[in-house]
């Protein structure tokens, strides 16, 4: 089948048989085969490399070079290709204008397209910033419409874990997907204290060690910001660890850490009807900027109130509303320089500042003032839309327990509680 080849300029090679001909012969197409898809993959790898080339620099670009570019796109396995969102005010981060931020989008192949997706995003303020916090009863721990194994009630878990304290809490906080750092100035620079850059993972939840680079970018890009603003600060110590906090609700006499007052609120109570029967604390730190505490009702509950509610003549909702409105409470606790730029939602109006020794409500939400070692404290409560009625006067002996308690672990004076409904 197959002929000996002869070399030109000398006899015929042997023939070794027809089958290690053959061989032979698929060797060579084999040769050919491997040099081709070679030089596909050196183009990959080239174009790979160029990519991330110029990936690079558009992460310097958009994120005022705060940021090392390996470590953001070594993220969520590894990325060579990103580039800056296109929305404006995302587009590219300002230390001139803070807060600004930039995000950072990610390709991926769907059905032989190029499409994007956010990947990153950095965001740096300047403290204290007006504004910064803003208490607002449209913000819920729970959503109703969100996935739910069978037999799971609306209240079983929050929809995302509450920030915890990083480390002792003076350096930030974390949640799931964002790491906050702040440094201090050693001196203020043009009324301004501290520097704080949040660093975001927007591909979903990070791991561990995910949130670890999160934590180093953040601490980086905080450092950087302050310096190019002459602000002498000295780098933060980060934790070896940032355990994912958890989004379950325990029961409510068992409540530690942020909730720890409610847990000491119903300790000796008799008559608990009507109060939040769970609860979802994080640790607390005598040092952190803020605290945040969620309680609920469960459903079940609720269900045995129902009918009592409608003879008092409380407006409780139809069937429908007690899965689509859960009843719940938050707790929002903001000192220092958060405290500083602490606003309150002022029903469809510009939000209005809390000032030193001031107190109130609006509609669903109580706020409370506080001195705190010489510096500015906002303690506020928000609730369920038809909650606050379903509680009455109890919502402010609730509202009380939590002010005076936090007020006095963290050594407040001149608290404010608004007048009494």
């Amino acid at each position: 089948m197959f002929e000996p080849m002869g070399p030109s300029g000398g006899g015929p090679l042997p023939d070794r048989g027809r089958w290690r001909n053959a061989a032979n012969l698929l060797l060579c197409i084999a040769g050919v085969g491997g040099i081709a898809f070679g030089g596909w993959a050196l183009y990959g790898s080239y174009e790979s490399w160029q990519h991330r080339g110029e990936s690079r620099t558009a992460i310097r670009e958009a994120c005022a070079d705060l940021l090392e570019p390996d470590a953001v796109m070594w993220l969520d396995g590894g990325r060579d290709r990103l580039v800056p969102s296109e929305v404006k005010d995302r587009k590219k981060l300002d230390l001139e204008e803070l807060p600004d931020e930039c995000v950072l989008l990610s390709s991926y192949e769907e059905k032989g397209k190029t499409r994007w997706t956010t990947h990153f995003g950095l965001r740096v303020h300047a403290l204290p910033q007006p504004g910064l916090h803003v208490l607002d009863t449209d913000d819920r721990p729970f959503d109703p419409y969100g996935h739910r194994s069978a037999g799971e009630d609306v209240t079983d878990q929050a929809s995302d874990p509450l920030p915890a304290p990083l480390g002792d809490g003076s350096t930030g906080a974390y949640s799931a997907r964002t790491v906050s750092v702040t440094v201090g100035c050693a001196q203020a620079v043009a009324g301004t204290t501290s520097f704080r850059a949040s660093a975001t993972a927007e591909y979903g939840d990070p791991t561990d060690k995910e949130r670890k680079a999160l934590a180093s970018m953040a601490r980086a890009a905080a450092v950087k910001a302050a310096e190019r603003a002459g602000c002498a600060v000295t780098p933060p110590e980060l934790p070896t660890a940032l355990p994912a906090q958890g989004r379950t609700l325990g029961p409510a006499e068992q409540a530690s850490g942020s909730c720890a007052w409610y847990a000491a609120f119903l300790r000796g109570r008799q008559d608990r009807e009507r109060l939040p029967d769970k609860a979802l604390g994080v640790p607390v730190s005598e040092r952190s900027g803020s605290e945040s505490c969620v309680l609920a009702l469960d459903t079940d509950t609720r269900e045995g109130i129902y009918a009592q509610l409608l003879a008092d003549g409380v407006k409780a909702g139809g069937p429908s509303d007690r899965w689509t409105n859960p009843w719940w409470v938050q707790t929002f606790s903001y000192f220092g320089d958060d405290a500083a730029g602490t606003k309150v939602e002022s029903g469809g109006k510009k939000p209005t500042a809390i000032a030193a020794g001031q107190a109130g409500r609006h509609y669903r939400l109580l706020y409370a003032s506080a001195t705190c070692q010489g510096r500015p404290a906002v303690l506020g409560m928000t609730v369920a839309f038809q909650y606050d009625g379903v509680l009455g006067p109890r919502l402010d002996e609730v509202f009380k327990a939590y002010a005076t308690e936090t007020a006095a672990r963290r050594e407040c004076t001149g608290l404010v509680l608004p007048a009494p409904e």
